[in-house]
């Protein structure tokens, strides 16, 4: 787990799709939104899988994030990306436009 549950944090790097080529490296990286609010992946209380879940689960133990954004709140809102499969980091990130911090 990259966080503690109850702790947040706000990752300044592109997470998540969609892919493109590195010209330096070569390799593919990810250009989706900056500033993603990293979570616990149990901290997601109420969020839901995508209606879609079935072309954004994972692989045997998971959900990876590859095909981006896969839970929704009560409202239907896509609103954040788990990633919980076994051979990557386990952590919840919330899109940053689609959340608002609030005390």
């Amino acid at each position: 787990m990259r966080m503690a549950p109850g702790a947040f944090a706000v990752d300044p790097e592109p997470s998540g799709p969609p892919y493109v080529l590195d010209d330096s490296s070569g390799l593919l990286v990810e250009s989706g939104p900056r500033r993603t609010v990293v979570l616990h992946p149990g901290d997601g209380i109420g969020l839901e899988g995508h209606p879609d879940l079935a072309m954004r689960r994972g692989y045997c133990c998971g959900m990876d994030g590859e095909w981006g954004p896969n839970l929704v709140c009560a409202c239907g809102a896509v609103v954040a990306t788990l990633h919980s499969d076994c051979y990557q980091v386990q952590e919840l990130r919330l899109q940053p436009d689609a959340v608002e911090r609030r005390d």
